[in-house]
């Protein structure tokens, strides 16, 4: 919202000049009782023009909910997020979870445990359950699902 015309409204509700406190909120974070309204509108104006849709700034809140950390990866573009169904669509469903997780960062070249890519012959052989296992352990994915759609991300 317009700063001017949030102070604009906040003024009409509690008064030029007068004290607040939060209640309630919906948001992906944690709000303080006494939080600065007008820096929290400010900090949402520029989550909104990052250019992540609302379930991918959820599925980073979920992995880390620190809210300054997040905003920082966020300004910095030191976070990654793959869309595992969006990736995966076409691929056979009976697959492990884990398993599609490692194809998943195999296909989008997140899979750093060998010096040159998996040759296409090859990949019938890979146990891409253990190649997820440890790439989350070494590179720190995580998986997290936001209304029905599953993600990968890292920070």
């Amino acid at each position: 919202m317009d700063s001017e015309k949030l102070k604009s409204i906040y003024n009409d509700i509690v008064g030029k000049k007068q004290e607040h406190i939060i209640l309630d909120y919906d948001a992906l974070f944690n709000i303080s009782e006494y939080e600065n309204i007008f820096t929290l509108n400010e900090m949402l104006e520029s989550i909104s023009e990052c250019g992540l849709d609302n379930d991918m700034l959820t599925a980073l809140f979920k992995v880390n909910p620190d809210r300054d950390e997040v905003l920082e990866a966020i300004e910095n573009g030191t976070f990654d997020i793959i869309n595992v169904d969006e990736v995966s669509s076409g691929w056979n469903v009976s697959l492990d979870r884990e398993e599609v997780f490692g194809m998943v960062l195999n296909e989008e070249g997140y899979n750093n445990l060998f010096s040159q890519s998996i040759p296409e012959e090859m990949i019938d052989y890979m146990d891409f359950s253990q190649i997820y296992t440890c790439l989350s352990i070494n590179d720190g994915w995580q998986s997290v699902d936001v209304n029905g759609i599953t993600y990968l991300v890292r920070f």
